[in-house]
């Protein structure tokens, strides 16, 4: 049986990404961070890509979504995620060149943390509406053909 929700399964290769970003700016590693960052943004993007193009379509034309669930709040955190992400990209590369280094990269964690917890509310939007809901109002079929067009699409749930 097909499972939309399985598609969750990218947020945790997401997570780990993001992490090891934050690890490397720990280290002051900032060539190592910002290519992890560009790393987590590739994927978030193509994950991103996939609800947009694929799985919110659906989901607004069919699903019975409360105001929690609405569509316009996914696509307006995916904004706000790919600005935070533009910042992150910038501050980090910029970060070698910084007088006051430890001023600035704690900023930079602190702006990073707030930006976890919108991804946190994000992803608990998903899973209590976009996916089960999906889940419970498509056929097997159309869920084997939405998981098709999602691998297709470049997808790597």
């Amino acid at each position: 049986m097909a499972v939309i929700t399985d598609l969750m399964k990218v947020h945790k290769v997401i997570d780990e990404l993001f992490f090891e970003h934050q690890r490397a700016l720990l280290h002051f590693d900032f060539e190592k961070a910002l290519r992890i960052l560009i790393a987590y943004e590739s994927t978030l993007l193509n994950h991103m890509a996939d609800e947009e193009s694929i799985l919110l379509p659906v989901y607004e034309e069919r699903a019975d979504f409360p105001a929690a669930g609405s569509p316009k709040l996914f696509y307006d955190d995916h904004a706000k995620m790919r600005s935070y992400i533009e910042l992150f990209k910038q501050k980090t590369s910029e970060m070698p060149a910084e007088s006051e280094l430890d001023r600035v990269l704690l900023q930079l964690l602190d702006r990073e943390a707030f930006y976890l917890r919108l991804c946190s509310h994000h992803d608990r939007r998903e899973a209590d509406f976009l996916y089960p809901m999906l889940d419970g109002l498509l056929s097997d079929k159309e869920k084997h053909e939405m998981l098709d067009r999602v691998r297709l699409r470049g997808g790597k749930h």
